[in-house]
């Protein structure tokens, strides 16, 4: 009965690691699809659409996707230049887009710190009546806001992606969760239903190594 019970529970684990796997490959094929259409709409000069598919690409979330970092940086350079051609109205559009996507991508913690407190601080600055007192400097730092870049070229420049071992961690952990899910399910149980000690102890053992790498790479991706 306890074989059958840890089995079965295998098997539901090993879909349900499964079906995340599907639905992050399904929202990184849908955030390069969106940053393909901004980059379309970018390069024929429709800036506003550019920026629409660009924030719902940043919304798309997935640890290590290129997409992501891409979209913050088209997000930043449109605000950037918006702002450095007197578009106060655009600016503030982009630098919502990149303070909402921040926020509707947090879980745990804010994996776009930097971002949320750059846009808090331009914000702030842009709501700020013409010849109101607080230079726009003094407002960004109480915000916690990093200094303007050199411009929307050095954030196009920009490589966000994550460290080749970190991404690396975060492909093996999955792998080695599959392996022990797999392992619990086919060779922990034999076929009259008794848990074999040495195939438990081996899937259990790559399942916390599997899981510890995968939790780093949450964190660091």
């Amino acid at each position: 009965m306890t074989g059958t019970w840890l089995r079965r529970t295998a098997l539901l684990l090993l879909a349900l690691v499964l079906g995340l796997a599907a639905l992050t490959g399904r929202m990184v094929r849908d955030g390069e699809r969106e940053m393909l259409q901004s980059d379309e709409a970018f390069d024929r000069g429709d800036v506003s659409t550019a920026l629409l598919h660009a924030r719902r690409a940043a919304v798309l979330y997935a640890p290590g996707a290129g997409h992501v970092s891409r979209a913050y940086a088209r997000l930043l350079a449109i605000a950037r230049g918006a702002e450095a051609s007197g578009d106060v109205g655009l600016a503030r559009d982009a630098w919502r887009a990149v303070r909402g996507a921040a926020l509707e991508t947090r879980h745990f913690r804010q994996v776009r710190a930097e971002e949320l407190a750059l846009a808090n601080g331009h914000l702030a600055r842009l709501s700020q009546p013409a010849g109101a007192g607080g230079a726009p400097a003094a407002v960004s730092a109480e915000l916690g806001a990093a200094p303007p870049a050199p411009g929307p070229l050095a954030e196009l420049e920009r490589d966000d992606t994550p460290e080749p071992p970190w991404a690396a961690a975060l492909t093996g952990g999955f792998l080695l969760v599959l392996l022990a899910l797999g392992l619990l399910a086919g060779r922990a149980v034999d076929a009259a239903g008794r848990v074999r000690r040495r195939p438990l102890l081996v899937s259990a053992a790559l399942g916390v190594v599997g899981l510890s790498l995968w939790a780093m790479a949450l964190l660091y991706a």
